[in-house]
Protein backbone atom coordinates (compact mmCIF):
# COMPACT_ATOMS: atom_id res chain seq x y z
CA UNK A 1 0.00 0.00 0.00
CA UNK A 2 1.17 3.18 -0.86
CA UNK A 3 1.93 5.68 1.65
CA UNK A 4 0.00 9.06 1.45
CA UNK A 5 2.57 12.25 1.42
CA UNK A 6 0.98 15.99 2.65
CA UNK A 7 3.54 18.66 1.47
CA UNK A 8 3.91 21.93 3.67
CA UNK A 9 5.06 25.04 2.46
CA UNK A 10 7.56 26.76 4.23
CA UNK A 11 9.44 30.09 3.87
CA UNK A 12 10.45 30.44 7.53
CA UNK A 13 7.49 32.62 8.43
CA UNK A 14 5.05 31.60 11.54
CA UNK A 15 2.58 31.33 8.78
CA UNK A 16 4.24 29.02 7.60
CA UNK A 17 5.09 27.11 10.56
CA UNK A 18 1.12 27.33 11.70
CA UNK A 19 0.53 25.91 7.80
CA UNK A 20 3.05 22.70 8.47
CA UNK A 21 1.68 22.00 11.95
CA UNK A 22 -1.71 21.70 9.89
CA UNK A 23 -0.68 19.61 7.12
CA UNK A 24 1.56 17.23 9.79
CA UNK A 25 -2.28 16.69 11.29
CA UNK A 26 -3.80 15.82 8.30
CA UNK A 27 -0.60 13.66 7.75
CA UNK A 28 -1.17 12.01 10.98
CA UNK A 29 -5.02 11.72 10.02
CA UNK A 30 -3.91 10.22 7.47
CA UNK A 31 -1.60 7.48 8.32
CA UNK A 32 0.78 9.32 6.15
CA UNK A 33 3.79 11.40 5.99
CA UNK A 34 4.51 15.09 5.58
CA UNK A 35 6.39 16.55 3.58
CA UNK A 36 8.00 20.03 4.09
CA UNK A 37 8.71 22.39 0.26
CA UNK A 38 10.96 25.67 0.23
CA UNK A 39 11.43 27.75 -2.96
CA UNK A 40 14.48 30.10 -3.28
CA UNK A 41 14.07 32.78 -5.68
CA UNK A 42 16.75 33.97 -7.59
CA UNK A 43 16.33 37.98 -8.81
CA UNK A 44 17.68 37.31 -12.68
CA UNK A 45 19.45 41.04 -11.92
CA UNK A 46 19.72 43.28 -8.97
CA UNK A 47 17.38 45.98 -8.20
CA UNK A 48 17.87 48.82 -9.95
CA UNK A 49 21.75 48.19 -10.03
CA UNK A 50 22.41 46.65 -13.54
CA UNK A 51 23.44 42.83 -14.25
CA UNK A 52 27.21 43.93 -13.54
CA UNK A 53 26.53 43.53 -9.96
CA UNK A 54 25.92 39.65 -10.00
CA UNK A 55 29.77 38.79 -11.68
CA UNK A 56 32.26 36.71 -10.20
CA UNK A 57 30.80 33.99 -8.73
CA UNK A 58 28.14 36.50 -6.62
CA UNK A 59 24.96 34.55 -7.78
CA UNK A 60 26.36 31.25 -6.94
CA UNK A 61 27.84 32.44 -3.33
CA UNK A 62 24.00 33.63 -3.13
CA UNK A 63 22.40 30.66 -4.08
CA UNK A 64 24.81 28.37 -1.84
CA UNK A 65 24.18 30.90 1.38
CA UNK A 66 20.63 30.58 0.52
CA UNK A 67 20.30 26.94 0.12
CA UNK A 68 22.06 26.59 2.98
CA UNK A 69 20.07 28.55 5.13
CA UNK A 70 16.80 27.07 3.84
CA UNK A 71 18.20 23.79 4.66
CA UNK A 72 18.50 24.51 8.14
CA UNK A 73 14.86 26.43 8.06
CA UNK A 74 13.57 22.70 6.81
CA UNK A 75 15.55 21.14 9.23
CA UNK A 76 14.60 22.83 12.10
CA UNK A 77 10.65 22.85 11.27
CA UNK A 78 11.14 18.99 10.39
CA UNK A 79 12.70 18.38 13.48
CA UNK A 80 9.93 20.54 15.70
CA UNK A 81 7.23 18.74 13.86
CA UNK A 82 8.89 15.21 14.28
CA UNK A 83 9.26 15.80 18.09
CA UNK A 84 5.46 17.29 18.89
CA UNK A 85 3.50 15.33 16.57
CA UNK A 86 4.40 11.83 16.85
CA UNK A 87 5.10 11.76 13.20
CA UNK A 88 8.08 10.34 11.13
CA UNK A 89 10.45 13.32 10.50
CA UNK A 90 9.73 14.53 7.57
CA UNK A 91 11.01 14.49 4.27
CA UNK A 92 11.90 18.05 2.41
CA UNK A 93 12.59 19.33 -1.37
CA UNK A 94 14.30 22.38 -2.06
CA UNK A 95 13.96 23.94 -5.57
CA UNK A 96 15.06 27.37 -7.68
CA UNK A 97 12.52 29.06 -9.50
CA UNK A 98 9.31 30.69 -8.79
CA UNK A 99 6.88 28.58 -6.12
CA UNK A 100 3.68 28.05 -8.21
CA UNK A 101 6.02 26.84 -11.10
CA UNK A 102 8.42 24.64 -9.02
CA UNK A 103 5.99 23.10 -6.40
CA UNK A 104 3.27 21.53 -9.37
CA UNK A 105 6.91 19.95 -10.78
CA UNK A 106 7.49 18.36 -7.38
CA UNK A 107 3.81 17.52 -6.68
CA UNK A 108 3.91 15.86 -10.72
CA UNK A 109 7.09 13.83 -10.31
CA UNK A 110 5.49 11.95 -6.79
CA UNK A 111 2.43 10.25 -7.08
CA UNK A 112 2.13 10.14 -3.29
CA UNK A 113 1.56 13.79 -2.84
CA UNK A 114 -1.87 13.96 -2.23
CA UNK A 115 -2.19 17.56 -0.49
CA UNK A 116 -0.29 20.97 -0.70
CA UNK A 117 -0.74 23.21 2.51
CA UNK A 118 0.04 26.63 2.28
CA UNK A 119 0.17 29.58 4.42
CA UNK A 120 -2.73 32.37 3.76
CA UNK A 121 0.19 35.07 3.88
CA UNK A 122 3.62 34.10 3.81
CA UNK A 123 6.90 36.42 3.65
CA UNK A 124 5.54 38.96 1.78
CA UNK A 125 3.42 40.38 4.68
CA UNK A 126 5.71 39.52 7.95
CA UNK A 127 9.20 41.19 8.17
CA UNK A 128 11.31 40.40 4.95
CA UNK A 129 13.67 37.36 5.26
CA UNK A 130 17.59 38.23 4.87
CA UNK A 131 19.47 37.05 1.79
CA UNK A 132 17.18 35.66 -1.11
CA UNK A 133 13.74 36.12 -1.38
CA UNK A 134 10.89 33.77 -0.31
CA UNK A 135 7.32 34.26 -0.67
CA UNK A 136 4.05 32.20 -0.44
CA UNK A 137 1.75 35.27 -0.22
CA UNK A 138 -1.07 34.38 -2.66
CA UNK A 139 0.55 30.76 -3.29
CA UNK A 140 -2.33 28.95 -2.48
CA UNK A 141 -4.76 30.76 -4.50
CA UNK A 142 -2.26 30.46 -7.97
CA UNK A 143 -1.50 26.27 -7.22
CA UNK A 144 -5.01 25.78 -6.79
CA UNK A 145 -5.38 26.57 -10.32
CA UNK A 146 -2.82 24.86 -11.45
CA UNK A 147 -2.50 21.30 -9.48
CA UNK A 148 -4.70 18.06 -9.39
CA UNK A 149 -4.14 17.70 -6.12
CA UNK A 150 -6.80 19.58 -3.32
CA UNK A 151 -4.82 22.67 -1.60
CA UNK A 152 -5.35 23.88 1.37
CA UNK A 153 -4.68 27.54 2.41
CA UNK A 154 -4.33 27.60 6.12
CA UNK A 155 -4.89 31.15 7.74
CA UNK A 156 -1.94 32.50 10.61
CA UNK A 157 -4.58 32.34 13.41
CA UNK A 158 -6.06 28.54 12.57
CA UNK A 159 -7.38 27.17 15.74
CA UNK A 160 -5.00 25.35 17.94
CA UNK A 161 -7.35 21.91 17.35
CA UNK A 162 -6.67 22.28 13.66
CA UNK A 163 -3.02 21.85 14.07
CA UNK A 164 -0.93 19.26 15.14
CA UNK A 165 -1.14 18.41 19.25
CA UNK A 166 2.07 20.17 20.28
CA UNK A 167 2.85 22.77 17.59
CA UNK A 168 1.37 25.53 18.79
CA UNK A 169 3.59 25.58 22.01
CA UNK A 170 6.41 25.83 19.29
CA UNK A 171 8.11 29.36 19.52
CA UNK A 172 8.24 30.92 16.14
CA UNK A 173 11.93 30.32 14.35
CA UNK A 174 14.34 33.46 14.09
CA UNK A 175 17.61 33.94 13.70
CA UNK A 176 17.70 36.51 15.52
CA UNK A 177 19.93 36.29 18.68
CA UNK A 178 20.08 40.49 19.32
CA UNK A 179 17.85 41.53 21.92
Amino acid sequence: MTEHLVLAAVDGSQNALVAAGVAARFAKLLSGRLGLVTVLQVPRGPLGFGSGLFSGGLRERLMEEARAEAEGTLQGVAERIHAACGLQMPEYFIATGVPEVEIPKIVASDPQIIMVVVGRQGFGTESKPRGLPHALGDLGAKLSMSLRVPVLTVPADALEGQICAGIAQIAPITDDKEG
